[in-house]
């Protein structure tokens, strides 16, 4: 046996760092940058490693896990735990590589069990690899050129320098398309391009292979519920941390409902929060804060709510955040939570279900091309061709309109849309607290996507979620209306059917 070398350094607290008048333990937060040669870490605080061939830089509030034996090494940055097991950090890694030392088909099944936000390098004689978690939340953009991979496109353009604008660059691209990110993979950079969630990047040629999702058997909404249900509280001892434990932001939705739910058994140690914006008296934030006090009360529920302050133009914290992603989408509220909500804890958002609804699948569309994933960009503006050639080298790239078992509409709004733009909105939370979230596995989301489309779109699994774990969560309305609990003929039918992946 080969001796194993490893090393894992816990991620640092946010009450831990130094506060800067000039902000920088801000700049990038909860950041990485990986190059094949030495490279200027962006601020004093963040450490410095040398991985095999590569360089990794970090915010030291992402913390990292390496193992090497016999010729092949894992760097694991950021947070991971194993569904199966109910190990984290260094533990995951430990288990990846015995995997991998199998077959390269094994390390592929245990990398589907993971939870968290993460990235994963891989190094080996027969090739070395870089991927996501499952949904790109912890994001990764990547120069073939410069040979850099980093969790902010502006933190490698500043980095390689230089760097020109993309076709989609200039900065009023976005409102002048109608776009709510770019096209394909294509970042505000030339030669900068975002890794797809289900893929991963050959990083000696910088090459895409597709790795998911697994082909799922069909499945049944409270069966496949049940199975959901079981995993999401299998990461119950992830979710604290040294200041306590989870934050969870409450509104009238739907998700809100699923994620209280299904940490019921935590609520005593969890802070529920809802924001209001200044804005009228009917907005949606109000309403939002006008049912989460009510549900809190009903549910006995730790809960505030606060209003959300503006940020102006020349605020210095509204400056850094240009500088970390130009793409805003909620900095005053990123803001709001660096000023009203407790340090050292872990942010539980409610995002992702919408995977499993059929989003892009509401109308009826003659057929799936690159030109459909251009147009929906687009909000059905003739798009221009320059952004339906993005979408076919996208589709040649990853294989998105191919995949056996899968919808290309719903894998669009989990590798497109949920990687290039919702998780810029943690680019800017991350100031505050790191993010979980509790479907953000390959082997959940495949679950929920084995549904047939009818029960999906109607929220069945969510439904049944509710009912099995708390069914007075939804003694209230959710998005204004009442939601039924599944009929009790409709829960016989159904259950004992199987869900479990195997």
């Amino acid at each position: 046996m080969m001796e194993t070398k490893a090393w894992h350094e816990a991620a640092v607290l946010d009450s831990e760092l130094t506060p800067r008048e000039d902000l920088e333990h801000l700049l990038f937060a909860r950041g990485y940058l990986l190059s094949r040669a030495p490279r200027p870490a962006p601020a004093d605080h963040w450490l410095t490693h040398k991985v095999g061939g590569w360089y990794l830089s970090r915010d030291p509030r992402l913390g990292a896990s390496f193992i090497e034996r016999d010729g092949r090494s894992l760097l694991l940055v950021g947070s991971v735990m194993d569904l199966r097991s109910q190990v984290s950090g260094a533990q995951v890694v430990a288990g990846l590589l015995k995997a991998w030392e199998t077959a390269r088909s094994d390390l592929d099944e245990a990398l589907e069990w993971l939870a968290g936000r993460y990235v994963i390098l891989g190094q080996s004689a027969e090739g070395d690899f870089f991927q996501t978690d499952a949904t790109g939340m912890l994001s990764a953009s990547y120069s073939a050129e410069h040979r850099m991979i980093a969790s902010h496109q502006n933190l490698l353009a500043e980095t390689a320098g230089g760097l020109e604008y993309s076709p989609f660059g200039e900065p009023d691209w976005l409102r002048q398309n109608h776009a709510y990110t770019f096209p394909g993979m294509y970042t505000r950079f030339a030669g900068v391009y975002m890794v797809p969630a289900n893929t991963e990047v050959n990083v000696r040629d910088f090459t895409i292979r597709r790795v998911g999702p697994f082909p799922s058997r069909p499945g049944q909404p409270r069966a496949v519920a049940s199975s959901v249900l079981h995993l999401m509280r299998r990461q119950h001892p992830f979710l604290s941390r040294s200041g306590g434990g989870p934050l969870v932001s409450l509104t009238a939705g739907l998700d809100s409902r699923i994620t209280t739910a299904a940490l019921r058994e935590l609520v005593p140690e969890t802070l529920f929060f809802t924001y209001k914006r200044h804005r009228d008296p009917k907005s949606v934030s109000d309403y939002d804060l006008q049912i989460a006090t009510r549900l809190a009360a009903h549910l006995g529920l730790n809960h505030r709510g606060y209003s959300v302050i503006p940020l102006t133009k020349s605020a210095p914290l509204e400056a850094l955040l240009e500088r970390s992603t130009f793409v805003t989408h909620g900095r005053s509220v990123a803001a709001s939570y660096l000023r009203e909500l407790p340090p050292d804890r872990l942010h539980v958002r409610s995002n992702l279900y919408e995977i499993a609804r059929g989003f892009f699948r509401n109308r009826e569309h003659l057929e799936v091309t690159a030109d459909l994933f251009a147009r929906l960009l687009t909000s059905d503006i003739a798009p221009p061709r320059s952004v339906i050639e993005a979408f076919e080298e996208m589709a040649e790239a990853t294989g998105i309109l191919e995949v056996d078992g899968y919808e290309p509409l719903d894998l669009f709004y989990w590798e497109h849309r949920m990687v290039s733009w919702f998780n810029k909105v943690l680019l800017e939370s991350d100031i505050a607290h790191d993010t979980h979230i509790l479907v953000n596995s390959r082997v959940i989301l495949r679950m929920l996507l084995s549904v047939p489309l009818t029960d999906r779109r109607a929220g069945r699994v969510f439904d049944h979620i509710v009912e099995i774990a708390w069914p007075e969560a939804y003694d209230l309305p959710v998005n204004g209306k009442l939601r039924t609990l599944p009929a009790s003929a409709q829960v016989a039918a159904e259950t004992g059917l199987p869900g479990m992946p195997g």
